[in-house]
């Protein structure tokens, strides 16, 4: 007995030392280019600025107090954020759940029996009884690392739950910035495009008082009208835009519609971004944008389970045991103790399935090779929204110069038209058409700052710009 329990143990030994089955996670290599095509820009962003650090919290470089408050109140109360974390606890859970395999199970049992008899001729009765107790144990032999390998893709789905967290964190806080920008820009063109109306609505009046005066011809008064009306007709839509704007705005910090009427009711101009700007290679990029890391996650957990499906190969090895302790006497005699042990090993090897288990890696192996491509083509995807989001702030800066010098020369062409106008020295289609150009530059030039700071937040978010997660 004494032997063979050695045997088992030396065996058990000798197995559970055995090579872990299928590759080992290699990090693919980036090969990023050493700077982005638009480098440059990080630097002029970051001019006069060298006294400031950058911070995690980015949106606090537009100092504005309720942009703060909408993106923390996301931060926490977001809907699809909570989902994440969720599935980062569920990921979690299935680490311990995988690795539960490679532990003692044991079980334990109780047994009593008691029985009578009866003999007829004398009359005597007869008693037995016995109780046991068992414990029974079982440890699975992982000869070739199936459970090992479990665990490598459960813990590599943990970090790909804990990269989609990263990501949507980031995610909601810019599109928070960016609605909120787009609203307080939308609330500056509705100004601004009341004013015009406000002017031409005295233009219209002076305009009428010459036509009245016989001064002026009916044509002119007409124009007049038209161009009031067509710059009144602009802002419903504007209108509409605040709505739906501070609609969504609900929606992404886990309110219903009509949360933020007061909160955002008062006009503001649009917040000018005074912090600094991590300036980052394509290399600093990659390796920290949330979304590559959760590709690598589970280009790390595919190459795991081909581990476990080449692992079917082999036998499956269990150490099993069993202590029983009881004791057991019949009535007028002394009750008999008993001690039993066992110790064993089971092997269970599928000799034929059909060819499952062949396919079983072949389809590991196409998923490997599938998340290696995401991977791959998620590195270029990246780096060339960093580009885009360069350039579009490049363009931007560039179309505002030209757009403030538009909105200059309009406001003086159109106060010397109606100059002009009024001493009968041009037509009243010269002042419409300078009153057309100054509000359509003003509106265009609105625009176009709103769309710059919405391409600040854009590019925090395209350089994977890390975000506490609260985990």
């Amino acid at each position: 007995m004494i032997k063979t329990a050695r045997l088992i143990v030396l065996t058990v030994f000798a197995l559970s030392t055995s090579c872990t089955v299928g590759p080992d996670y290699k990090k693919p290599e980036i090969d990023a280019p050493p700077h982005f095509v638009s480098q440059d820009i990080f630097d002029s962003l970051n001019q006069g600025r060298s006294d400031k650090e950058f911070s995690a919290s980015w949106w606090k470089g537009f100092s504005d107090l309720t942009l703060d408050q909408l993106v923390l109140s996301g931060l926490e109360k977001n809907f699809q954020v909570a989902a994440a974390r969720s599935r980062l606890n569920e990921a979690s859970a299935r680490v311990a759940l995988a690795g539960a395999g490679n532990k003692l199970q044991s079980g334990a049992g109780l047994d009593g029996d008691l029985e009578g008899e009866r003999e007829l001729n004398q009359g005597e009765d007869t008693k037995t009884a016995s109780i046991t107790g068992s414990l029974d144990f079982a440890l699975a032999l992982d000869v070739a690392g199936r459970i090992a390998r479990g665990v490598e893709a459960a813990r590599a789905g943990e970090e790909s739950a804990r990269a989609e967290l990263r990501g949507l964190v980031l995610g909601v806080s810019s599109e928070i910035t960016r609605e909120y920008l787009r609203l307080r820009g939308t609330q500056r063109q509705l100004d601004l495009l009341t004013e015009s109306v406000h002017l031409q609505e005295k233009t219209l009046s002076v305009v009428k008082n010459r036509y009245e005066a016989g001064l002026s011809p009916e044509l002119d008064m007409r124009r007049a009208e038209t161009s009031v009306e067509n710059l009144r007709a602009g802002i419903p839509r504007l209108i509409e835009s605040l709505t739906n704007s501070r609609n969504r705005l609900a929606s992404l910090t886990g309110e219903y519609p009509g949360a933020y009427e007061s909160l955002l009711k008062e006009h503001k101009d649009i917040p000018v971004y005074q912090g600094r700007v991590p300036k980052l290679v394509p290399l600093d990029v990659l390796t920290q944008r949330p979304d590559i890391r959760q590709n690598e996650e589970d280009l790390k957990q595919a190459v795991a389970r081909i581990g476990v499906t080449e692992a079917d190969y082999y036998p499956n090895f269990r150490l099993i045991g069993e202590i029983s302790i009881g004791a057991s006497g019949i009535s007028g005699t002394p009750a008999l103790n008993i001690l039993t042990a066992s110790l064993g090993a089971l092997i269970e090897q599928v000799l034929t399935n059909g060819g499952a288990r062949k396919a079983g890696v072949d389809i590991a192996i196409a998923q490997a090779e599938e998340a290696l491509a995401n991977y791959q083509q998620g590195l270029r995807e990246a780096s060339e929204e960093v580009e885009s989001s360069l350039a579009a702030i490049k363009s931007s800066v560039g179309r505002q110069t030209s757009l403030q010098k538009v909105v200059q020369s309009s406001e003086i062409s159109f106060y010397q038209a109606e100059t002009l106008y009024q001493q009968g020295l041009i037509s009243f289609l010269n002042v419409v058409d300078a009153q057309r150009v100054l509000a359509n530059a003003e509106q265009s030039l609105a625009a176009e700052r709103t769309n710059y700071a919405t391409e600040i937040a854009t590019l925090f978010r395209v350089l994977g710009t890390e975000v506490e997660t609260g985990t």
